[in-house]
């Protein structure tokens, strides 16, 4: 066994344990979202409420972006991906324990949210270093689809648990502490290392919130693709399971058993993403970035302007079209963060990602936020329609951006050249 092939074969093991820390690190995400009938009816929240409960987590993602503009560049990438771990969980584990209305809810969301982001942008930057040229983009794409297992099995455990002991709380609490051996594993895995060498030195004075990276416009289509890729993603992620909830009650079943089988169909709906994200890292490396984001922009928009009219058919009609809707809304996510690394002068990807990630989020949050206005105001069926439609809207406007950035010359840096 050569050298290389020993070398190879530690980078996929390494790869390979990243991936289940970020995996179990995200159990807890979707929770809120697979029993939201249930917290809702019991903390007597509005859609637009609920909304926000949502959002305030990626509030404080996007907040904690800006933080890590001043630091992401200064400390041990290590370091930043275990704070982060430890936030994340001690948020999640506190909103399971004391959550019982919308103020708590938001805040103890928000904390968690604070806590992702520097998992999330620290992972990515681990992967990156790891892993170099035609590879790169497929092992972004793992890390990011083992994120999105993450995120979809809370939606199948919740379901489960949900239906055998009737308590969304107990739920919560049992995916929390999977969460806490994922901090424990990461600990053995990644360390508390030192700082990097090749870091800036901490007596250089600290960056600012600076958008100035925004003047290359071809950083700005990739950011706005970026945003509405995630604002898209999130309010299928919140609205699905309670459209799908709607759906089979209007068959004849209970609110509970209905909450219950939501939840469970929309993680396996969701969990297509898994597959997804890693697929468009992998297409990307062959076909371009924005060729690849373009089409699934196509596809998941399709999505949306159907699934918000099937509420009053068959759930069948949904549950098809559910699935092909998982796939599509997460297909692009490793595009751009790959994308980001390649066209971010490396002295400033660290607060170039965080700048991505807070107008991202930003908008993210807004999205879901909007949507539940949208049902409070058509109190029908067609609001769930008018609410899809205007995610297909936003993928529509990703488009026309990704197709922007391929006539840029600065596209060429983009996947060897393949834009």
């Amino acid at each position: 066994m050569t050298e290389t092939t020993i070398s190879t074969k530690n980078d996929t093991l390494w790869l390979l344990g990243v991936g289940a820390v970020f995996l179990l690190s995200l159990l807890s995400f979707s929770s809120y979202n697979a029993v939201l009938p249930a917290i809702q009816a019991e903390w007597a929240m509005s859609n637009s409420q609920a909304g926000v409960v949502f959002s305030a987590y990626l509030v404080g993602y996007a907040a904690s972006s800006l933080a890590l503009i001043s630091i992401s560049d200064r400390v041990s990438t290590a370091r930043l991906f275990m704070t982060g771990m430890g936030i994340l969980t001690v948020g999640h584990l506190l909103f399971g324990l004391f959550a019982t209305n919308f103020w708590l809810g938001m805040l103890l969301r928000f904390m968690a949210g604070t806590g992702h982001v520097a998992v999330y942008i620290g992972g990515i930057q681990l992967v990156s270093r790891r892993f170099s040229g035609r590879r790169r983009g497929t092992a972004v794409g793992l890390f990011i689809s083992s994120g999105y297992g993450g995120t979809t099995l809370s939606f199948v455990v919740m379901g489960f648990l949900l239906a055998q002991t009737g308590s969304w709380r107990s739920a919560y609490l049992v995916i929390v502490g999977l969460g806490i051996l994922a901090f424990l594993l990461a600990f053995l895995l990644i360390g508390w290392a030192p700082a990097d060498p090749t870091l800036q030195d901490v007596t250089t004075p600290p960056k600012r919130f600076d958008l100035s990276i925004l003047k290359e416009r071809a950083i700005l289509l990739l950011i706005i693709g970026y945003a509405l890729h995630t604002a898209e993603l999130y309010l299928a992620r919140l609205w699905l399971p309670p459209l799908l909830t709607t759906t089979l009650q209007n068959s004849g079943m209970a609110e509970l058993d209905a909450t219950a089988r939501a939840a469970t169909l929309s993680g396996f709906m969701f969990m297509l993403g898994i597959v997804g994200a890693l697929s468009g890292g992998f297409i990307s490396d062959r076909t371009g970035r924005t060729a690849g984001s373009a089409l699934i922009f196509a596809l998941s928009g399709l999505c949306s302007f159907i699934a918000g009219w099937l509420v009053g058919l068959p759930i069948g009609w949904l549950i098809t079209l559910g699935f092909i809707y998982g796939f599509a809304t997460a297909a692009d996510t490793a595009i751009y963060s790959t994308a980001i690394t390649e066209l971010a002068p490396p002295e400033r990807l660290g607060s170039t990602q965080a700048v991505q990630a807070f107008i991202g989020f930003t908008i993210g949050a807004v999205v879901p936020i909007a949507a539940g206005g949208i049902l409070d105001v058509v109190d029908s069926a067609a609001g769930w329609g008018i609410a899809f439609g205007f995610n297909g809207l936003l993928a529509v406007i990703g488009i026309i951006a990704m197709l922007s950035l391929r006539r840029l010359p600065q596209a060429v840096k983009m996947a060897h050249g393949r834009r």
